[in-house]
């Protein structure tokens, strides 16, 4: 079981490298770039204008941080491109699991499929646990490189200004922290994503031609028709029903958001200390909320209902 398992999350790997291995490594190639890029405009523009070197003054101002104010600079740095990633992530996983049932059926692959000692139950589960566990991995894998590489970027251009890179970098950024951030967004992400999870891919497991259309109008018919009953039975005339599910997906799609669930709000500020161990103490107060649960039992049923249709469905 172990085994059969094992292929078939190598074989999600196999036909989707691009979305789980390339489309982090680019978005690392571009942080990398556009890093760079600032760096370099501002040094140009600022030998054309005669004005001061604008580079040279930010990394003049960066030196002279406090060292608490530098550890959250750093912090600021790691959360604010984990974030990135976490949404890169989730979309990535959104066509995965859409495409994941409906594919091959619409490639007649599912008859290869079918033909091998292997149970509808372990193809969905493998599927489920890819966008559960594995690509958010190999996600962390790289947002953790991408950090290593713009640290290094910091480096020499500290080096190039004849400051100390130990003191303002390697020092005050913690890769052990951004680990921490990255994989606790992720696991309150899972968490909160996994109805969207088991929806997903109960819309690709029924739907005959567009899984997409399926996914998004389905629901969105039901609860603006909910909403219209609302009105003409209880005069109810405003949109507050519809606040707990977008703050519902909001957690699943950037799990930082899981911050407003005490009715809080957070910002990045170097002044305040605090900001960064509040939001991640809120992510795991999130954790606690009856919403997961449900969640869950939600998810289970879509997935146990996409085992069922994937047994008697071979074609679209």
């Amino acid at each position: 079981m172990i085994k059969t398992m094992k292929a078939l999350i190598k074989r999600e790997f196999w036909e989707h490298r691009g979305a789980f291995i390339k489309a982090p490594i680019i978005i690392s190639i571009v942080l990398f770039v556009l890093s760079l890029g600032v760096y370099i405009t501002g040094m140009i523009l600022a030998n054309k204008s005669g004005a001061s070197d604008l580079a040279d003054t930010g990394v003049r101002e960066l030196s002279k941080l406090s060292p608490e104010k530098l550890v959250m600079f750093w912090d600021i740095q790691m959360m604010s491109i984990s974030s990135l990633y976490l949404v890169v992530l989730f979309f990535v996983l959104f066509f995965f699991l859409l495409g994941s049932l409906f594919d091959d059926r619409k490639d007649q692959s599912i008859l290869f499929w079918k033909s091998l000692p292997i149970s509808d139950a372990s193809t969905v589960i493998s599927k489920l646990l890819t966008a559960m566990f594995f690509a958010p991995l190999v996600f962390v894998f790289i947002f953790l490189l991408s950090i290593i590489a713009i640290m290094l970027l910091y480096t020499v251009i500290l080096l190039f200004h004849g400051l100390n890179p130990i003191q303002l970098v390697w020092s005050p950024a913690s890769l052990f922290s951004g680990a921490k951030i990255m994989l606790l967004g992720i696991m309150v992400q899972m968490l909160w994503a996994l109805p969207i999870y088991g929806w997903l891919i109960f819309s690709s497991s029924i739907s005959k031609r567009r899984p997409f259309l399926f996914a998004v109008f389905v629901p969105s018919i039901f609860a603006f028709s909910w909403y219209w009953v609302s009105v003409l039975t209880f005069k109810f005339t405003n949109f507050s029903m519809f606040k707990e599910p977008l703050n519902y997906m909001a957690h699943g799609l950037l799990p930082y958001a899981s911050g407003s669930v005490s009715g809080q709000s957070f910002h990045f500020n170097p002044d305040d200390g605090t900001t960064i161990s509040m939001i991640i103490n809120n992510m795991l107060s999130s954790l606690a909320s009856i919403e997961i649960l449900y969640g869950a039992i939600f998810a289970t049923i879509m997935t146990a209902l996409a085992i069922w249709l994937r047994r008697y469905r071979n074609t679209t």
